[in-house]
């Protein structure tokens, strides 16, 4: 939701896009629609999981150290938003939503950038898959939009956009209409935030919708 004030181009003009309809990003910066999602969530390790929680999720010894997936607040940003320790809080980016236990911690501290506010939500990205682990918990990487990055093809983004909001995230249908109001609010689309280019608009590639 904060433009980078040191270029014009905003995004790595090499990397591998997917403008598809399942994989819609957020306007950035100061583009109309930013505001909806006014908050930058990051994905990190934890130390008792490995990689992505597929062997240690599934052993009691280590499950037990971290046995459920949590986000991690700022107490600034629990209070605007009501949230309260140990409840749960759903997380939205313009991809889709999901669930985690609410951890308020000063470690998550609020930036002031260009004279804004700007929280910051923390996620570990150990859970979501393996219905037979001993625990379990939504992925945090399905908050974030696929591209890949130039050299290797490996997964590029890490932050993105995001809302949070108190209570447990809908299922099913209720779950596809909760994330598609924030779109519509946003105005995403498959063209939104998939230019290679940004800051000189007559060298950006066209892109068909689909």
């Amino acid at each position: 939701p904060v433009r980078n004030p040191l270029y014009h181009q905003q995004s790595n003009p090499a990397r591998r896009v997917f403008p598809r309809k399942d994989n819609l990003w957020s306007p950035s910066g100061d583009e109309p629609g930013a505001d909806v999602y006014p908050f930058v969530f990051t994905t990190y390790r934890l130390t008792e999981h490995h990689t992505a929680g597929g062997m240690s999720r599934f052993l009691p010894y280590l499950s037990e150290l971290q046995p459920e997936f949590f986000c991690e607040v700022s107490p600034e940003l629990a209070e605007e938003r009501g949230l309260e320790p140990g409840g749960w809080a759903t997380i939205v980016s313009a991809r889709t939503a999901i669930e985690a236990r609410v951890l308020v911690t000063e470690r998550m501290t609020p930036l002031v950038i260009r004279g804004r506010t700007v929280h910051q939500v923390g996620l570990p990205y150990h859970w979501g898959v393996g219905s037979a682990a001993v625990v379990s918990g939504d992925a945090a990487n399905d908050l974030l939009g696929v591209a890949l990055d130039p050299n290797v093809q490996i997964q590029e983004s890490k932050a993105g956009s995001c809302d949070i909001v108190p209570g447990r995230r809908p299922t099913g249908e209720a779950l596809l209409r909760f994330v598609a109001e924030y779109q519509s609010r946003a105005g995403s689309t498959v063209m939104t935030s998939n230019e290679l280019r940004t800051g000189h608009p007559e060298s950006v590639p066209e892109m068909k919708e689909g």
